[in-house]
């Protein structure tokens, strides 16, 4: 092999690398970033919860997530924006059951395209996971609450899918509309042509007629006496 192709190689190998390392720098600053150990005020107390900022509004993310939850066959009660999840478990957090408080808000009045997650787990009788208690525990918690942000995001895609579908649908009817009109117009196009010829035919037989009944008119008029 030629020193030349050894160095090219060499350096798109440490390219590659660099790339792949950056990547993982920026992931885990934006994770650190946008997650946090804070509280959830609740029934007049504070609870221990992950908070998650997502790029997302505040619908589209409480709809992602209570979709993920409706596929592990759970629906929450909801009380005054929080929904509350009784006795379910969660396999990539644990095979424990617990209870589960989630909100969703806005992040702020300009930002309502962001939305802050607020996820609280209990082993019950309101004994909330706390940000010093099992690490393990909360690493697996945190990391679960990430997956947040693809939801959401995914969810935004089928926004912008099914708005877009009906935004076609809407533009399909207006041109069939059209070409419903322009069916009918051609039909009237028609019909005022036929109708124009039918009345050049008449137009020529009723001068015909009025010559016809001017000679005979002549005629009268001839025979008068002086």
């Amino acid at each position: 092999m030629q020193p030349e192709v050894t160095i090219s190689i060499l350096k798109n190998y440490t390219m590659k690398k660099v790339i792949f390392l950056l990547t993982v720098l920026f992931l885990f600053l934006f994770n650190v970033k946008a997650q946090n150990f804070g509280e959830l005020e609740w029934q007049k107390k504070k609870i221990p919860a992950v908070i998650t900022e997502v790029p997302q509004s505040a619908s589209v993310t409480e709809d992602a997530i209570k979709q993920k939850l409706s596929q592990l066959g759970y629906n929450g009660k909801e009380t005054k924006g929080i929904y509350v999840y009784k006795g379910i478990r969660i396999p990539d957090i644990s095979e424990e059951t617990f209870d589960v408080l989630v909100s969703i808000d806005r992040k702020s009045r300009k930002e309502k395209d962001a939305s802050v997650v607020y996820f609280a787990i209990s082993r019950g009788y309101e004994n909330y996971v706390k940000a010093d208690d099992d690490p393990v525990l909360i690493s697996k918690i945190k990391q679960y609450c990430l997956n947040f942000l693809p939801w959401a995001e995914a969810q935004a895609l089928e926004v912008d899918i099914k708005s877009q579908e009906d935004k076609v649908k809407s533009t399909e009817k207006k041109l069939q509309d059209y070409q419903d009109d322009s069916e009918s117009l051609q039909k009237k196009l028609k019909k005022v042509q036929d109708d124009i010829e039918e009345n050049k035919k008449n137009i020529e037989k009723q001068k015909t007629e009025v010559e016809n009944q001017r000679k005979a008119l002549e005629i009268l008029k001839g025979k008068r006496k002086s």
